[in-house]
């Protein structure tokens, strides 16, 4: 009869050792749903899958994450646009409603709401987003407007250095032609009343997919958004005495032109960046279906099926079991009994 061995008995205790490894491994399937929680735990070729599909993942979640930040960001430069489109019809209604011998208390309600009115839109193109201002291109960094407060004080030094303090009336040194020469004199100059550097910055920019690149976004200094401003502070500052209602007539004819002009010009900027948005809409979408593809083939190769891995651990522990027994078995033998 075969008598155990100490060799026999160490490969009995080595495969109690490999059993007991496999049943942790097992039970850390079971807890974790999950094949392995490193790359060793799974084949060469599905090592290299998951390698190159995470990788994937990765790579569209950052794209995922770009077109978020630039919603916020179209969202905030329409909701400024809309708003400066909105005021500027208010400021077009309210010159239609200027009417000639009525012009002594319309022409200080104008002059009220165009002083206001500068204060608003400059706040509206002085916009920032994540702390980076959005209507000076790349050059996020920097405001794109001198403060209201800064302007108003220019165009008064503009305006005293060429008549002294203060503006006189219509009819007296200062017509409508003259109004507008100052004004329109004084924005030519974007030192005056702007930080946008020349040449001008590129637009805003953003990478949505591979090889694709989003430009959007306008500068504070363009000429849809100057003509407003000249024609608020051509009211603002107009001086309208008993008597002017001829210059201040050609003042309003001039006024009209320009803002409706410019309304034309600003509605096409809510247009092209509502494009903007339904461009990164679409691709938002194609990348949150291309991760759940990506998602789903990694879980296919990582997740383990539950009623395998249970099946696996009882298996292991009737072997694990056996084993024990066996062991008892026969370190339980001795030649005494045979003697």
């Amino acid at each position: 009869m075969r008598i155990s061995t100490v060799t026999q008995n160490l490969r009995i205790d080595n495969s109690i050792t490999s059993i007991q490894r496999k049943i942790a491994d097992a039970q850390q399937q079971i807890s974790t749903g999950k094949k392995s929680q490193v790359y060793s735990g799974f084949s060469g070729q599905d090592v290299r899958l998951l390698v190159s599909l995470k990788e994937q993942r990765t790579s569209v979640q950052s794209y995922v994450d770009t077109i978020n930040n630039t919603k916020v960001k179209t969202t905030t430069i329409d909701a400024s646009l809309v708003t400066f489109t909105d005021i500027t019809q208010d400021l077009r209604k309210k010159m239609y409603e200027q009417v000639e011998g009525l012009f002594d208390n319309s022409s200080l309600a104008l002059a009220t709401y165009a002083n206001a009115a500068i204060d608003q839109l400059t706040n509206l193109l002085n916009q920032t987003s994540g702390g980076q201002f959005l209507f000076n291109g790349a050059d996020t960094d920097t405001q794109p407007l001198l403060s209201a407060t800064a302007s108003k004080a220019a165009y008064a030094a503009h305006v005293f250095g060429a008549l002294g303090p203060g503006q006189p009336a219509l009819s007296a040194g200062a017509g409508a032609t003259d109004v507008i020469a100052f004004v329109e004199d004084f924005f030519s100059t974007d030192a005056n009343w702007n930080n946008v550097t020349a040449p001008a910055p590129g637009s805003l920019q953003a990478r949505i997919d591979k090889g694709v690149d989003v430009s959007f976004g306008e500068l504070g200094n363009d000429d849809a958004f100057e003509e407003v401003f000249e024609v608020l502070y051509a009211f603002a500052n107009a001086n309208f005495q008993a008597g002017d209602d001829t210059e201040y007539q050609a003042l309003v004819t001039w006024g009209l032109g320009k803002v409706e002009a410019a309304f034309d010009l600003i509605n096409d900027m809510v247009g092209q960046n509502g494009v903007i948005g339904a461009q990164l809409e679409t691709n938002l979408e194609a990348h949150r279906e291309g991760l759940t593809l990506l998602e789903t083939q990694v879980l296919d190769i990582e997740d383990v099926d539950a009623y395998e891995a249970v099946s696996l651990f009882q298996t292991l522990q009737a072997q694990l079991e056996s084993s024990f027994q066996t062991t008892a078995l026969l370190r339980n033998l001795s030649l005494t009994k045979y003697i």
